[in-house]
Parts: C-alpha cells; sequence; structure tokens
C-alpha cells in the first residue's frame, strides 16, 4: 500500500462545483484507500454541506468532514485540516477545481524517487469542463538548493504563489511550522508559500498539466475586490515581513539573494495587485494604486531601482507609479 496522503479541500458555498472536484480526487489510481481526504464546510450557505456528507457515507474509510458552523475564510480552514491531518505527504485542492486522475500517483513518485520537501506540477485555468486536457507546458525538472545564489534562482523562476497542485512533505510543514495567519480570506496563499519558497532546500516540478484551477465568477477573488478586500494583501506583506524578521532572516539569509527577494516583493505585493485594479476600473483605483506603492516603498524604499523590474520595458509604467509615490 502507497503511503498515506492527506488532502484538504476548503469548502464553502460550493455545492455547484464540488461533486466534480470530489470525483476526480476518488478517481485517482494512486487508489483512494491510500488518501485521507478532509472536507472543512466553512459555514456555507447553500448545500455544501449535505454534498461533503454524502461522499463521506460512500468513502467512510478515507473521508473526514468537519463542519465548521462560523464563516473563517480559507486560511483559518486550512489550518484545521493541517491538524487534522495524519499522512506521510500533504496536498491542498479547491473545492471547484478539478485534478487529473494520474496527479498523486506521479507526484508520489517523484517524491519518492528523489526524496524532495516539495512537488508541484504545471495547472492551466479553465471555465469549462471541455478544457481539460493534459499538456504539456515545460520540462520536469529537479532543483536542490544549497546556495543563495540557487535560491535566488529559486525565487525567479520556479515557486508560484498559489498552495495547490503540489505536494508537501509533511515533515518539512511541521519541521518548518508552516501554516497560514488566521482570518484572512485574501492573499493567504502569499504567506504560507513565501515561508515555503524560503524554507524548502529541494523541490521537483513536473511540467504536465494535472491541476485545473476553475476561474470562478462568484469566487472570493473574484467579487471582494471592488469594496476593497484586495488591501488585505498589504497586511499578508506585514504579516510576512514580521514572520521573516521572527525567524532570523532579515538579519542574514536574505542578503545573499536581496535583489531577487525585493523582485519577488513588488511583483507579488504591487504589479499584481495593481494590474488587478487597473484592469477591473475600480472607481478608486488611483488611490489604491498610491496605496500599495506607499506600503510596498514603506519596506523597500528604493524599489523602482530593482534590477529585474528594470530588465524589461513593459514594466516601466509600474516604475513610473512608484518613483511618482516616491517624490
Amino acid at each position: 500500500m502507497n503511503d498515506k496522503i492527506s488532502v484538504i479541500i476548503p469548502c464553502y458555498n460550493t455545492e455547484k462545483y464540488v461533486d466534480r472536484c470530489l470525483e476526480s480526487i476518488a478517481a485517482q489510481i494512486y487508489g483512494i484507500d491510500s488518501l485521507e481526504i478532509i472536507l472543512i464546510n466553512d459555514a456555507s450557505t447553500d448545500n455544501t454541506y449535505e454534498h461533503l456528507v454524502r461522499f463521506e457515507e460512500k468513502y467512510p474509510e478515507n473521508v473526514m468532514v468537519i463542519n465548521c458552523e462560523a464563516n473563517s475564510g480559507p486560511a483559518t480552514i486550512r489550518n484545521i485540516g493541517l491538524k487534522y491531518a495524519t499522512g506521510v505527504y500533504i496536498s491542498f485542492v479547491d473545492a471547484d477545481d478539478v485534478v487529473d486522475f494520474t496527479m498523486f500517483e506521479r507526484m508520489y513518485e517523484a517524491m519518492k524517487r528523489y526524496d524532495v520537501d516539495v512537488v508541484e506540477c504545471s495547472y492551466k485555468s479553465f471555465c469549462d469542463v471541455s478544457e481539460l486536457f493534459v499538456q504539456k507546458s515545460n520540462n520536469d525538472y529537479l532543483l536542490q538548493i544549497k546556495t543563495s545564489q540557487e535560491r535566488g534562482q529559486f525565487i525567479l523562476n520556479s515557486f508560484k504563489t498559489a498552495v495547490w497542485g503540489r505536494l508537501y512533505k509533511k515533515s518539512f510543514l511541521d519541521d518548518n511550522a508552516l501554516c497560514f495567519p488566521d482570518n484572512m480570506i485574501y492573499g493567504e496563499d502569499n504567506f504560507f508559500s513565501g515561508l515555503a519558497m524560503l524554507m524548502c532546500k529541494s523541490y521537483y516540478h513536473i511540467g504536465d498539466t494535472l491541476y485545473y484551477y476553475f476561474k470562478n465568477a462568484n469566487g472570493i477573488i473574484q467579487k471582494n475586490n471592488d469594496n476593497g478586500r484586495i488591501r488585505q494583501l498589504m497586511d499578508i506583506m506585514k504579516l510576512y515581513i514580521n514572520e521573516l524578521d521572527t525567524r532570523g532572516f532579515l538579519d542574514g539569509p536574505i542578503s545573499g539573494y536581496g535583489m531577487e527577494f525585493e523582485w519577488y516583493m513588488i511583483y507579488k505585493y504591487f504589479m499584481d495587485p495593481v494590474s488587478f485594479v487597473v484592469s477591473r476600473k475600480l472607481p478608486d483605483w488611483r488611490a489604491q494604486v498610491n496605496y500599495f506603492a506607499n506600503e510596498l516603498l514603506r519596506y523597500f524604499p528604493e524599489a523602482y531601482n530593482n534590477t529585474y523590474l528594470n530588465s524589461n520595458e513593459r514594466w516601466k509604467d509600474y516604475i513610473a507609479l512608484l518613483k511618482k509615490v516616491d517624490n
């Protein structure tokens, strides 16, 4: 029998999609008997909980449903899942997404063969099930991260923000006390993935598309940003920097890959949210842009001089925005 994989799935008002997700989990050639599927209902107001209970009744030995009476958001819900997880490996799946039937098998094989902290696969966004097919986006590759230069290249090229589409060694998460910032509903992935990015010492990437991210028009990212919730991303940034300070990263290790780390922070905490608010033509987009610029410059006062930001002509507008605020 294979080593147990704990699959943590936060569920909030996903009655339209959760069955599709769970069916893709149950169909894994890795074998459902080797999975511990932890389904956490985040006080849904629709019939999501009933769908979860039916799935638990179908696979009572391998499915655990946890019902929360108060809505807490995906960060707290994933932390709850981590407390219950007993698998050798951990994976996160969003309740409206779909996984290829070979995903856990492929990830496990890579994990066992290379003994890495994290295995990640390529992913594809979709709106319709007809778009679900495996494609090769790039080659497989293994990274052993031993030097500051290797860490810098890893930051630049290899680590996405989302926590799904990965298999984590549970001992890696436990040894480094990795968790999510409680009660955050936007950007919580940045905190967790940002820590994992700086702490993992070995990583394997599978080039095939094995995870399918659903562009849910009713999801948190799409619905909750016109009322200013996107600004919670800056709360995440502050929590992240404070956490790095507490763990001693700012006193030494980051100096070896400081330019790469600064670029990562510019991209995740300025360019990403600015692109979001501008593309959606929010009424207060100028105020939003100034807010993100000011908060970034508070921690990285010469961000506009970053080598990587200045390496591409298409980012000149972001440089101009940062310089305008600074002046």
